[in-house]
Protein backbone atom coordinates (compact mmCIF):
# COMPACT_ATOMS: atom_id res chain seq x y z
CA UNK A 1 0.00 0.00 0.00
CA UNK A 2 1.58 3.24 -1.12
CA UNK A 3 1.37 6.49 0.79
CA UNK A 4 0.26 7.14 4.36
CA UNK A 5 -3.38 6.75 5.26
CA UNK A 6 -4.65 9.26 7.76
CA UNK A 7 -8.36 8.47 7.79
CA UNK A 8 -10.88 5.70 6.98
CA UNK A 9 -12.09 7.82 4.05
CA UNK A 10 -8.62 7.90 2.50
CA UNK A 11 -8.13 4.14 2.94
CA UNK A 12 -11.57 3.41 1.51
CA UNK A 13 -10.76 5.70 -1.42
CA UNK A 14 -7.61 3.71 -2.23
CA UNK A 15 -9.49 0.40 -2.03
CA UNK A 16 -12.33 1.65 -4.22
CA UNK A 17 -9.80 2.91 -6.78
CA UNK A 18 -8.18 -0.55 -6.88
CA UNK A 19 -11.60 -2.13 -7.35
CA UNK A 20 -12.44 0.23 -10.21
CA UNK A 21 -9.17 -0.75 -11.90
CA UNK A 22 -10.23 -4.41 -11.54
CA UNK A 23 -13.64 -3.71 -13.13
CA UNK A 24 -15.99 -3.05 -10.20
CA UNK A 25 -17.88 0.10 -11.11
CA UNK A 26 -20.85 -0.25 -8.77
CA UNK A 27 -21.36 -0.07 -5.00
CA UNK A 28 -21.00 -3.61 -3.68
CA UNK A 29 -23.84 -5.05 -1.63
CA UNK A 30 -22.85 -7.42 1.18
CA UNK A 31 -24.22 -9.43 4.06
CA UNK A 32 -22.23 -10.03 7.26
CA UNK A 33 -21.76 -13.38 8.97
CA UNK A 34 -22.17 -13.74 11.83
CA UNK A 35 -22.20 -9.97 12.49
CA UNK A 36 -20.34 -6.78 11.68
CA UNK A 37 -17.59 -6.02 14.26
CA UNK A 38 -17.99 -2.57 15.76
CA UNK A 39 -14.43 -1.53 14.92
CA UNK A 40 -14.96 -2.30 11.22
CA UNK A 41 -18.36 -0.70 10.85
CA UNK A 42 -17.14 2.75 9.83
CA UNK A 43 -14.76 1.84 7.01
CA UNK A 44 -16.80 -1.07 5.65
CA UNK A 45 -19.86 1.15 5.39
CA UNK A 46 -17.79 3.14 2.90
CA UNK A 47 -16.92 0.03 0.88
CA UNK A 48 -20.15 -1.98 0.99
CA UNK A 49 -23.86 -1.35 1.13
CA UNK A 50 -25.29 -3.68 3.79
CA UNK A 51 -28.14 -5.93 2.60
CA UNK A 52 -30.17 -8.75 4.12
CA UNK A 53 -31.73 -10.15 0.94
CA UNK A 54 -30.24 -12.51 -1.68
CA UNK A 55 -29.39 -9.73 -4.13
CA UNK A 56 -25.84 -9.30 -2.87
CA UNK A 57 -22.30 -9.43 -4.23
CA UNK A 58 -20.53 -11.02 -1.27
CA UNK A 59 -20.80 -12.45 2.22
CA UNK A 60 -18.34 -10.93 4.68
CA UNK A 61 -17.12 -13.55 7.16
CA UNK A 62 -15.77 -12.10 10.40
CA UNK A 63 -15.74 -14.72 13.16
CA UNK A 64 -13.17 -13.88 15.82
CA UNK A 65 -13.46 -17.21 17.64
CA UNK A 66 -10.18 -18.99 16.98
CA UNK A 67 -11.51 -22.54 17.51
CA UNK A 68 -14.92 -22.37 15.86
CA UNK A 69 -15.45 -25.14 13.27
CA UNK A 70 -15.14 -24.20 9.62
CA UNK A 71 -16.48 -27.28 7.84
CA UNK A 72 -20.14 -26.24 8.19
CA UNK A 73 -19.95 -22.47 7.60
CA UNK A 74 -21.91 -22.78 4.37
CA UNK A 75 -24.72 -24.60 6.21
CA UNK A 76 -25.57 -21.28 7.88
CA UNK A 77 -24.21 -18.56 5.62
CA UNK A 78 -26.52 -19.25 2.68
CA UNK A 79 -25.98 -17.40 -0.58
CA UNK A 80 -24.19 -20.21 -2.41
CA UNK A 81 -23.94 -18.18 -5.60
CA UNK A 82 -21.92 -15.35 -4.05
CA UNK A 83 -18.35 -15.47 -2.69
CA UNK A 84 -17.61 -15.61 1.01
CA UNK A 85 -14.86 -13.11 1.85
CA UNK A 86 -12.72 -13.95 4.89
CA UNK A 87 -11.78 -10.87 6.92
CA UNK A 88 -10.04 -12.59 9.81
CA UNK A 89 -7.50 -14.62 7.88
CA UNK A 90 -8.29 -18.01 9.40
CA UNK A 91 -10.87 -19.45 7.00
CA UNK A 92 -8.35 -20.41 4.31
CA UNK A 93 -9.86 -22.70 1.65
CA UNK A 94 -13.22 -22.55 3.41
CA UNK A 95 -13.67 -19.00 2.08
CA UNK A 96 -13.47 -17.80 -1.52
CA UNK A 97 -11.11 -14.89 -0.90
CA UNK A 98 -9.19 -13.22 1.91
CA UNK A 99 -9.52 -9.46 2.39
CA UNK A 100 -7.18 -7.41 4.58
CA UNK A 101 -7.57 -3.65 4.85
CA UNK A 102 -3.82 -3.20 5.12
CA UNK A 103 -2.79 -5.62 2.33
CA UNK A 104 -3.30 -4.10 -1.13
CA UNK A 105 -2.83 -7.42 -2.93
CA UNK A 106 -5.93 -8.80 -1.17
CA UNK A 107 -8.01 -5.93 -2.55
CA UNK A 108 -7.44 -7.13 -6.11
CA UNK A 109 -7.97 -10.76 -5.12
CA UNK A 110 -11.33 -9.89 -3.60
CA UNK A 111 -12.36 -7.91 -6.65
CA UNK A 112 -11.45 -10.76 -9.00
CA UNK A 113 -13.47 -13.29 -7.02
CA UNK A 114 -16.52 -11.04 -6.84
CA UNK A 115 -16.38 -10.44 -10.60
CA UNK A 116 -15.88 -14.16 -11.34
CA UNK A 117 -18.94 -15.09 -9.30
CA UNK A 118 -20.98 -12.33 -10.96
CA UNK A 119 -19.99 -13.53 -14.43
CA UNK A 120 -20.86 -17.10 -13.46
CA UNK A 121 -24.32 -16.07 -12.24
CA UNK A 122 -24.94 -14.20 -15.47
CA UNK A 123 -23.97 -17.29 -17.51
CA UNK A 124 -26.47 -19.46 -15.59
CA UNK A 125 -29.86 -20.05 -17.11
CA UNK A 126 -32.23 -17.55 -15.38
CA UNK A 127 -34.29 -20.28 -13.67
CA UNK A 128 -31.23 -21.52 -11.75
CA UNK A 129 -29.98 -18.19 -10.40
CA UNK A 130 -32.26 -18.17 -7.38
CA UNK A 131 -33.26 -21.83 -7.15
CA UNK A 132 -34.24 -23.26 -3.76
CA UNK A 133 -33.73 -26.87 -4.87
CA UNK A 134 -30.74 -28.20 -2.83
CA UNK A 135 -29.36 -30.27 -5.72
CA UNK A 136 -29.51 -27.36 -8.14
CA UNK A 137 -28.01 -25.00 -5.57
CA UNK A 138 -24.92 -27.19 -5.29
CA UNK A 139 -24.55 -27.49 -9.06
CA UNK A 140 -24.99 -23.74 -9.48
CA UNK A 141 -22.42 -23.02 -6.77
CA UNK A 142 -19.88 -25.31 -8.44
CA UNK A 143 -20.53 -23.55 -11.74
CA UNK A 144 -20.28 -19.95 -10.57
CA UNK A 145 -17.35 -20.55 -8.17
CA UNK A 146 -15.32 -22.79 -10.45
CA UNK A 147 -14.74 -25.10 -7.46
CA UNK A 148 -14.85 -28.86 -7.51
CA UNK A 149 -16.29 -30.75 -4.59
CA UNK A 150 -12.80 -31.67 -3.44
CA UNK A 151 -12.57 -33.81 -0.33
CA UNK A 152 -10.29 -32.87 2.57
CA UNK A 153 -9.54 -34.96 5.67
CA UNK A 154 -11.09 -33.26 8.66
CA UNK A 155 -10.84 -35.07 12.04
CA UNK A 156 -12.96 -32.50 13.91
CA UNK A 157 -16.18 -34.13 12.65
CA UNK A 158 -17.43 -37.74 12.89
CA UNK A 159 -17.50 -37.93 9.09
CA UNK A 160 -13.71 -37.23 9.05
CA UNK A 161 -14.08 -35.42 5.72
CA UNK A 162 -15.21 -32.02 4.54
CA UNK A 163 -15.55 -30.12 1.28
CA UNK A 164 -14.16 -26.58 1.70
CA UNK A 165 -16.41 -23.94 0.20
CA UNK A 166 -19.50 -26.16 0.43
CA UNK A 167 -21.96 -27.28 3.12
CA UNK A 168 -20.92 -29.95 5.64
CA UNK A 169 -20.20 -33.52 4.53
CA UNK A 170 -23.38 -34.96 6.08
CA UNK A 171 -25.38 -32.52 3.96
CA UNK A 172 -23.37 -32.52 0.74
CA UNK A 173 -22.49 -36.20 0.19
CA UNK A 174 -26.07 -37.50 -0.30
CA UNK A 175 -26.69 -34.66 -2.77
CA UNK A 176 -23.45 -35.33 -4.65
CA UNK A 177 -24.22 -39.06 -4.87
CA UNK A 178 -27.67 -38.35 -6.31
CA UNK A 179 -26.20 -35.98 -8.88
CA UNK A 180 -23.51 -38.51 -9.82
CA UNK A 181 -26.19 -41.14 -10.49
CA UNK A 182 -27.88 -38.68 -12.83
CA UNK A 183 -24.67 -38.10 -14.75
CA UNK A 184 -24.38 -34.49 -13.53
CA UNK A 185 -21.26 -35.06 -11.41
CA UNK A 186 -18.19 -37.19 -12.00
CA UNK A 187 -16.89 -39.13 -8.99
CA UNK A 188 -13.17 -39.49 -8.25
CA UNK A 189 -11.91 -41.76 -5.47
CA UNK A 190 -10.55 -39.78 -2.52
CA UNK A 191 -10.01 -42.19 0.38
CA UNK A 192 -11.27 -45.32 2.12
CA UNK A 193 -12.09 -45.13 5.83
CA UNK A 194 -13.66 -47.44 8.39
CA UNK A 195 -16.93 -46.60 10.10
CA UNK A 196 -18.34 -47.50 13.50
CA UNK A 197 -21.41 -49.72 13.16
CA UNK A 198 -22.92 -48.25 16.34
CA UNK A 199 -22.77 -44.49 15.79
CA UNK A 200 -21.41 -44.25 12.19
CA UNK A 201 -18.40 -42.19 13.26
CA UNK A 202 -15.22 -42.60 11.22
CA UNK A 203 -12.98 -41.44 14.04
CA UNK A 204 -11.66 -44.86 14.99
CA UNK A 205 -8.51 -45.76 16.87
CA UNK A 206 -6.75 -48.74 15.29
CA UNK A 207 -4.96 -51.10 17.66
CA UNK A 208 -3.33 -54.53 17.82
CA UNK A 209 -5.27 -57.02 19.95
CA UNK A 210 -4.81 -60.46 21.46
CA UNK A 211 -6.50 -63.09 19.24
CA UNK A 212 -7.80 -64.91 22.32
CA UNK A 213 -9.39 -62.21 24.45
CA UNK A 214 -9.10 -59.08 22.20
CA UNK A 215 -7.19 -57.14 24.86
CA UNK A 216 -4.68 -54.54 23.71
CA UNK A 217 -2.54 -55.05 26.86
CA UNK A 218 0.35 -56.83 25.14
CA UNK A 219 4.06 -57.11 25.61
CA UNK A 220 6.57 -58.12 22.98
CA UNK A 221 9.17 -60.82 23.57
CA UNK A 222 11.80 -62.66 21.59
CA UNK A 223 11.22 -66.30 20.58
CA UNK A 224 13.94 -68.89 21.22
CA UNK A 225 14.30 -72.08 19.18
CA UNK A 226 16.18 -74.87 20.97
CA UNK A 227 17.78 -77.12 18.32
CA UNK A 228 18.10 -80.22 20.51
CA UNK A 229 14.41 -80.70 21.36
CA UNK A 230 12.82 -78.29 18.83
CA UNK A 231 11.25 -76.19 21.60
CA UNK A 232 10.02 -72.83 20.28
CA UNK A 233 8.94 -70.64 23.17
CA UNK A 234 9.15 -67.04 24.46
CA UNK A 235 12.47 -66.07 25.96
CA UNK A 236 10.91 -65.59 29.39
CA UNK A 237 10.22 -69.32 29.66
CA UNK A 238 13.92 -70.09 29.12
CA UNK A 239 15.31 -67.39 31.37
CA UNK A 240 16.69 -68.52 34.74
CA UNK A 241 18.47 -65.48 36.08
CA UNK A 242 21.28 -64.82 33.61
CA UNK A 243 21.13 -68.34 32.16
CA UNK A 244 18.89 -69.87 29.52
CA UNK A 245 17.40 -73.25 30.55
CA UNK A 246 15.07 -75.12 28.19
CA UNK A 247 11.72 -75.72 29.95
CA UNK A 248 11.09 -78.76 27.75
CA UNK A 249 14.28 -80.84 28.04
CA UNK A 250 15.97 -79.00 30.94
CA UNK A 251 19.23 -78.51 29.03
CA UNK A 252 21.11 -75.26 29.39
CA UNK A 253 21.52 -73.18 26.22
CA UNK A 254 25.07 -71.90 25.96
CA UNK A 255 26.00 -71.08 22.38
CA UNK A 256 23.86 -68.95 20.07
CA UNK A 257 23.80 -70.49 16.59
CA UNK A 258 24.90 -73.92 17.91
CA UNK A 259 22.41 -74.62 20.73
CA UNK A 260 19.67 -72.17 19.75
CA UNK A 261 18.64 -69.22 17.62
CA UNK A 262 16.10 -66.41 17.75
CA UNK A 263 13.74 -66.82 14.77
CA UNK A 264 11.48 -63.90 15.57
CA UNK A 265 9.25 -62.18 18.09
CA UNK A 266 5.96 -63.01 19.78
CA UNK A 267 3.42 -61.14 21.87
CA UNK A 268 2.20 -62.12 25.31
CA UNK A 269 -1.19 -60.90 26.51
CA UNK A 270 -1.05 -59.43 30.00
CA UNK A 271 -4.77 -60.13 30.40
CA UNK A 272 -5.04 -63.84 29.50
CA UNK A 273 -1.33 -64.86 29.18
CA UNK A 274 -1.86 -66.17 25.65
CA UNK A 275 1.16 -66.08 23.35
CA UNK A 276 0.68 -65.10 19.72
CA UNK A 277 3.02 -64.53 16.81
CA UNK A 278 0.31 -62.74 14.83
CA UNK A 279 -2.07 -60.22 16.35
CA UNK A 280 -5.57 -59.22 15.32
CA UNK A 281 -6.57 -55.70 14.26
CA UNK A 282 -9.32 -54.02 16.24
CA UNK A 283 -10.98 -50.60 16.41
CA UNK A 284 -12.17 -48.38 19.24
CA UNK A 285 -14.67 -45.66 18.30
CA UNK A 286 -13.48 -42.36 19.73
CA UNK A 287 -17.04 -41.01 19.76
CA UNK A 288 -19.13 -43.78 21.37
CA UNK A 289 -16.34 -46.02 22.78
CA UNK A 290 -17.62 -49.09 20.94
CA UNK A 291 -15.06 -51.82 20.24
CA UNK A 292 -15.15 -53.90 17.09
CA UNK A 293 -13.00 -56.45 15.30
CA UNK A 294 -11.21 -55.51 12.11
CA UNK A 295 -13.96 -57.17 10.08
CA UNK A 296 -16.68 -55.49 12.15
CA UNK A 297 -15.91 -51.93 11.09
CA UNK A 298 -17.52 -51.10 7.77
CA UNK A 299 -15.39 -49.77 4.93
CA UNK A 300 -16.57 -46.51 3.40
CA UNK A 301 -15.25 -45.10 0.13
CA UNK A 302 -15.14 -41.31 -0.06
CA UNK A 303 -15.05 -39.32 -3.27
CA UNK A 304 -14.43 -35.92 -4.75
CA UNK A 305 -16.83 -34.64 -7.44
CA UNK A 306 -16.62 -32.44 -10.50
CA UNK A 307 -19.12 -31.09 -13.03
CA UNK A 308 -19.70 -33.09 -16.21
CA UNK A 309 -20.27 -31.64 -19.67
CA UNK A 310 -23.92 -32.63 -19.29
CA UNK A 311 -24.32 -30.59 -16.09
CA UNK A 312 -22.63 -27.55 -17.64
CA UNK A 313 -24.98 -27.67 -20.63
CA UNK A 314 -27.93 -28.13 -18.28
CA UNK A 315 -26.97 -25.16 -16.07
CA UNK A 316 -26.53 -22.94 -19.11
CA UNK A 317 -30.01 -23.91 -20.31
CA UNK A 318 -28.77 -25.77 -23.40
CA UNK A 319 -30.27 -29.14 -22.37
CA UNK A 320 -32.68 -30.47 -19.79
CA UNK A 321 -31.55 -32.48 -16.77
CA UNK A 322 -31.57 -36.29 -16.86
CA UNK A 323 -34.21 -38.02 -14.76
CA UNK A 324 -33.21 -38.49 -11.17
CA UNK A 325 -34.18 -42.11 -10.65
CA UNK A 326 -32.34 -44.09 -13.34
CA UNK A 327 -28.64 -44.58 -14.18
CA UNK A 328 -27.52 -42.44 -17.08
CA UNK A 329 -26.55 -45.54 -19.12
CA UNK A 330 -30.14 -46.80 -18.93
CA UNK A 331 -31.57 -43.38 -19.81
CA UNK A 332 -29.51 -43.34 -23.01
CA UNK A 333 -30.74 -46.79 -23.99
CA UNK A 334 -34.36 -45.87 -23.28
CA UNK A 335 -34.06 -42.72 -25.40
CA UNK A 336 -32.66 -44.81 -28.26
CA UNK A 337 -35.36 -47.49 -28.07
CA UNK A 338 -38.26 -45.03 -27.78
CA UNK A 339 -37.66 -43.96 -31.34
CA UNK A 340 -37.63 -47.48 -32.81
CA UNK A 341 -40.62 -48.73 -34.71
CA UNK A 342 -42.18 -52.01 -33.59
CA UNK A 343 -39.80 -52.35 -30.62
CA UNK A 344 -40.79 -54.81 -27.90
CA UNK A 345 -38.46 -53.75 -25.11
CA UNK A 346 -39.12 -53.57 -21.39
CA UNK A 347 -37.42 -52.33 -18.24
CA UNK A 348 -37.59 -54.45 -15.09
CA UNK A 349 -36.75 -53.16 -11.62
CA UNK A 350 -34.67 -55.34 -9.30
CA UNK A 351 -35.16 -54.53 -5.61
CA UNK A 352 -33.89 -56.19 -2.44
CA UNK A 353 -36.63 -56.66 0.15
CA UNK A 354 -34.25 -57.68 2.95
CA UNK A 355 -31.83 -54.77 2.47
CA UNK A 356 -32.67 -52.85 5.67
CA UNK A 357 -32.99 -56.01 7.75
CA UNK A 358 -29.67 -57.39 6.54
CA UNK A 359 -27.83 -54.09 7.11
CA UNK A 360 -29.24 -53.88 10.64
CA UNK A 361 -28.26 -57.44 11.55
CA UNK A 362 -25.05 -58.05 9.56
CA UNK A 363 -23.83 -54.60 8.50
CA UNK A 364 -23.76 -52.73 5.23
CA UNK A 365 -20.60 -54.50 4.05
CA UNK A 366 -22.30 -57.92 4.14
CA UNK A 367 -25.31 -56.56 2.27
CA UNK A 368 -23.16 -54.93 -0.41
CA UNK A 369 -21.04 -58.07 -0.90
CA UNK A 370 -24.18 -60.22 -1.27
CA UNK A 371 -25.78 -57.71 -3.64
CA UNK A 372 -22.66 -57.36 -5.76
CA UNK A 373 -22.26 -61.15 -6.02
CA UNK A 374 -25.87 -61.53 -7.15
CA UNK A 375 -25.57 -58.70 -9.68
CA UNK A 376 -22.33 -60.13 -11.04
CA UNK A 377 -23.95 -63.53 -11.58
CA UNK A 378 -27.06 -61.89 -13.02
CA UNK A 379 -25.00 -59.80 -15.45
CA UNK A 380 -23.12 -62.89 -16.66
CA UNK A 381 -26.33 -64.81 -17.31
CA UNK A 382 -28.08 -61.87 -19.01
CA UNK A 383 -25.59 -61.74 -21.88
CA UNK A 384 -28.06 -63.19 -24.40
CA UNK A 385 -31.23 -61.73 -22.85
CA UNK A 386 -30.66 -58.12 -21.77
CA UNK A 387 -28.39 -55.64 -20.00
CA UNK A 388 -28.03 -54.74 -16.33
CA UNK A 389 -27.89 -51.12 -15.09
CA UNK A 390 -27.06 -50.56 -11.41
CA UNK A 391 -28.62 -47.64 -9.52
CA UNK A 392 -28.29 -46.41 -5.95
CA UNK A 393 -31.22 -48.31 -4.45
CA UNK A 394 -32.64 -50.10 -7.49
CA UNK A 395 -31.01 -52.02 -10.32
CA UNK A 396 -32.62 -52.35 -13.74
CA UNK A 397 -32.73 -55.01 -16.44
CA UNK A 398 -33.34 -53.81 -20.00
CA UNK A 399 -34.64 -56.46 -22.41
CA UNK A 400 -35.00 -55.40 -26.03
CA UNK A 401 -37.10 -58.41 -27.15
CA UNK A 402 -39.50 -58.90 -24.30
CA UNK A 403 -42.29 -61.49 -24.05
CA UNK A 404 -43.79 -63.72 -21.31
CA UNK A 405 -41.21 -66.43 -21.92
CA UNK A 406 -38.36 -63.97 -21.43
CA UNK A 407 -39.98 -62.76 -18.20
CA UNK A 408 -40.11 -66.33 -16.88
CA UNK A 409 -36.46 -66.80 -17.85
CA UNK A 410 -35.53 -63.61 -15.99
CA UNK A 411 -37.24 -64.78 -12.82
CA UNK A 412 -35.53 -68.16 -13.10
CA UNK A 413 -32.11 -66.53 -13.53
CA UNK A 414 -32.66 -64.30 -10.47
CA UNK A 415 -33.84 -67.22 -8.32
CA UNK A 416 -30.80 -69.24 -9.37
CA UNK A 417 -28.46 -66.33 -8.61
CA UNK A 418 -29.96 -65.83 -5.15
CA UNK A 419 -29.57 -69.54 -4.34
CA UNK A 420 -25.80 -68.97 -4.48
CA UNK A 421 -25.91 -66.45 -1.63
CA UNK A 422 -25.26 -67.23 2.01
CA UNK A 423 -27.29 -64.17 3.03
CA UNK A 424 -30.57 -64.03 1.12
CA UNK A 425 -31.77 -60.69 -0.26
CA UNK A 426 -35.36 -61.58 -1.23
CA UNK A 427 -35.02 -60.15 -4.73
CA UNK A 428 -38.17 -58.63 -6.21
CA UNK A 429 -38.52 -58.27 -9.99
CA UNK A 430 -41.10 -55.81 -11.36
CA UNK A 431 -41.72 -54.91 -15.00
CA UNK A 432 -41.85 -51.12 -14.78
CA UNK A 433 -41.84 -49.89 -18.41
CA UNK A 434 -42.69 -51.09 -21.92
CA UNK A 435 -40.70 -49.30 -24.62
CA UNK A 436 -40.89 -48.62 -28.35
CA UNK A 437 -43.64 -47.40 -30.64
CA UNK A 438 -46.00 -49.41 -32.75
CA UNK A 439 -45.59 -49.62 -36.51
CA UNK A 440 -47.88 -46.99 -38.14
Amino acid sequence: MSGAVSSPEQLAGQILAAWRDAGITWKLRARWFPRVPVYLDEIFSLLFEPADDDDIDAILFSDERRSAPLHNIRDFVGGLQVPMIDLGGRAGDFADAHFDLMEARTWAETARRIIKFRQGREALAPQYRHTVDPDLQILAHMYVSGRQLRGMRYPLTPEAICYPGFPSASHIIPIAERLALRGLLKKTFFDRLHECRTCRSRRLSVREECPSCRSADLRETSLIHHFHCAALLPEGEFRQGTALLCPKCRRQLRNYGKDYDRPGDAFICNTCDATSSELEVGFICLDCNSRMDGEGAERVDLHSYSLTDASTAFLEGVTSAPAASMPISLQREIARIHGMADAQAAVAEVRFARKDELIASQGRTIFEKSRDLLLEDLRNQLASVGSLHVGEDVSYVLVERFDPEIERELRTIIARSEDLLRHKLEVRLTISQRLGRATP
